[in-house]
C-alpha cells in the first residue's frame, strides 16, 4: 500500500493540481501572521479552520485528477479495493500531516506569538489541525467526480457543507429547540474552534475530548467512504 500511495502522490505533483489549493492555505497562514503579536492558541485555533477548508480542496484535487482506467490499474495493483482505498487514504493523509507541522511551527520559529507556547498547547494545535485537515479530507471523498459526475455541483455542494460546518453553531442556534440533536449530525469544526478558542478556561480534559470526537467522526467517514465503496464496486 506504500508503494502505491507514493506513485498516487507523484502523479498528483506531476499535474500541478496541486498548487491552487495549497497556496490558497499558505497565503491565508501567511497573511494571518502579518503583524505579531498574536495569541497563541486564537491563531491556531484559525489555521486549523484555514487547514479543514484546503485539506478538502486538496483532497477533492486529488480524488480527480485521475481517469477511471488509471483507478482500475490501480486497484489491480493493490489486489482489492479496500486496499487501493486505503492506500488513496494514507496518500491524502501526507499533505495533512505536512501542513499541520508547518502551521504549527512556522509561527513558533517565525515568533509571531506574544508569549512562550506550552508544550501542552504544542501537542493540542498539532493534535487540533492533524484532525481538523482528516475531516476535510473525509468530506472530500464523497463529492469525487466517482461519486458526483458533475463537477460543478459536487464542488458547490462540498463548499456548502464545509461552510455548514464552520457556522454550525449559529445554524443550529437559530432552529426550535426540538431540532437541536441535529447539531450531531454537522461534523464537528464548530464545536472543536469554540473549544480551541476557550483553551485558556475550558478543562484539559473536555479539550481532548472534543478533538477525539473529532478524530472518531473522521474515521467514521472513512469507514462509510470504504464500505460503501467496496459495495459498489461489487455491483459494478
Amino acid at each position: 500500500m506504500l508503494a502505491l500511495s507514493r506513485f498516487m502522490l507523484k502523479s498528483y505533483t506531476r499535474k500541478h493540481a496541486y498548487f491552487a489549493p495549497l497556496a490558497a492555505t499558505l497565503i491565508a497562514m501567511f497573511l494571518l501572521y502579518t503583524y505579531k503579536p498574536n495569541p497563541v492558541m486564537d491563531s491556531y485555533a484559525v489555521t486549523s479552520a484555514f487547514l479543514f477548508v484546503g485539506s478538502a480542496w486538496i483532497a477533492l484535487t486529488f480524488l480527480n485528477h485521475g481517469t477511471p482506467q488509471q483507478e482500475q490499474l490501480h486497484i489491480i495493483h493493490a489486489g482489492s479495493m479496500k486496499r487501493y482505498l486505503l492506500s488513496q487514504m494514507l496518500a491524502l493523509l501526507v499533505p495533512v500531516a505536512l501542513c499541520t507541522v508547518l502551521f504549527v511551527l512556522y509561527p513558533l520559529a517565525a515568533q509571531m506569538f506574544d508569549r512562550s507556547v506550552r508544550m501542552g498547547e504544542l501537542f493540542l494545535a498539532a493534535a487540533a489541525h492533524l484532525i481538523m485537515g482528516m475531516l476535510g479530507t473525509a468530506l472530500a471523498m464523497f463529492f469525487q467526480s466517482a461519486w458526483m459526475p458533475n463537477g460543478t455541483r459536487a464542488t458547490a455542494l462540498l463548499l456548502v457543507l464545509v461552510v455548514a460546518s464552520l457556522g454550525a453553531k449559529s445554524i443550529v442556534g437559530l432552529l426550535p429547540e426540538q431540532l437541536g440533536w441535529l447539531r450531531w449530525f454537522f461534523p464537528p469544526v464548530s464545536l472543536m474552534l469554540d473549544r480551541l478558542l476557550d483553551s485558556g478556561v475550558a478543562p484539559l480534559h473536555k479539550l481532548w475530548g472534543i478533538l477525539g470526537y473529532g478524530l472518531v467522526y473522521a474515521l467514521l467517514l472513512g469507514l462509510v467512504y470504504v464500505l460503501v465503496s467496496v459495495r459498489r464496486d461489487a455491483r459494478t
